[in-house]
């Protein structure tokens, strides 16, 4: 069990910093060393804990190992106080390595620091209740220093995404001659790879279309499983892809297919979700049914 996660089953033991009135505990603490500053930005890794209404058992708000930051778990926390007693200035006691434990008033951390209304408040939590923080300090550095890693991180992430773009159709042709299929995109650039015509009526606009679907990429990962049916009104508007659009406009009910949509007509630069900018994909569409509005 990591320092952090330790601390946290202690719940007494805490001083009172008189200058910021921050409530803590030290598990590690070197006294000689550096400490950061307000306008600095603290690496850290937390497990924000506290009590419901019903004043049951600790209940986990965030452990930053399992909201998908680096390999250490860490997230990075500017020091900018947000009231007296806050958790910025209980970092900035900390030196690199140390470890700690701070209570915070919940109500002053969603209305000072969140900038949440009172309304907001979440209802499970009692007024006045005092959160655990559980803090190890990584490492911090001032803005300038942060600003140059954001560039950084931006610089890669960039040349990764410009990477991914010049692959694509390298990825494409080789799926295609993997899979023995021999055929042409389309004017949108969609390969039709399996039709299976159905014998109901043509998609039209303004139509109301189910369609069975199941979403996968080129490796055969899936990113969709289309448990449930997809319902919408056909349109050039609708909230879907414009791949499914330019598919949906030229097909009929109990029609069935396999398609490849390149990232132009998916989800492009931005991606979304599981799915990364410049990336194909591709769906097995059946038309269930199709029914005129008009």
């Amino acid at each position: 069990m990591s320092t952090v996660a330790k601390v946290c089953a202690q719940e007494k033991g805490f001083k009172k910093d008189v200058a910021t009135g921050v409530q803590y505990r030290f598990i590690k603490h070197d006294k000689k060393g550096k400490t950061p500053g307000d306008t600095d930005f603290a690496r850290v890794v937390m497990l924000w804990k506290g009590k419901n209404v019903k004043g049951d058992a600790d209940s986990v708000f965030l452990d930053s190992h399992k909201r998908g930051g680096d390999s250490l778990g860490s997230m990075n926390i500017p020091l900018k106080r947000s009231f007296h007693g806050c958790l910025e200035q209980g970092i900035s006691m900390m030196a690199v390595g140390d470890s700690a434990v701070f209570l915070i008033n919940a109500d002053s951390l969603y209305l000072k620091t969140f900038h949440a209304p009172p309304q907001r408040i979440p209802a499970f939590i009692k007024p006045s209740t005092m959160f655990t923080f559980s803090i190890k300090l990584l490492s911090f550095k001032n803005t300038d220093e942060m600003m140059a890693e954001r560039q950084e991180q931006l610089k890669k992430r960039m040349a990764k995404m410009e990477a991914r773009k010049e692959q694509e159709n390298a990825d494409i042709t080789a799926y295609l001659q993997k899979n023995n299929y021999n055929v042409k995109p389309d004017e949108d650039s969609i390969f039709y790879l399996q039709t299976t015509k159905g014998t109901g009526a043509q998609v039209q606009d303004g139509d109301s279309v189910v369609v069975k679907y199941k979403g996968t990429f080129l490796d055969g990962g899936v990113f969709d499983p289309g448990t449930q049916p997809y319902k919408l009104m056909y349109s050039k508007n609708a909230s879907v892809i414009q791949g499914w659009i330019s598919v949906l406009g030229k097909i009929s009910q109990g029609d069935k297919m396999k398609v490849l949509i390149p990232s132009k007509m998916g989800y492009g630069a931005r991606g979304g979700g599981p799915i990364q900018p410049y990336t194909p994909l591709i769906f097995d569409m059946e038309i269930i049914s199709v029914k005129s509005n008009k």
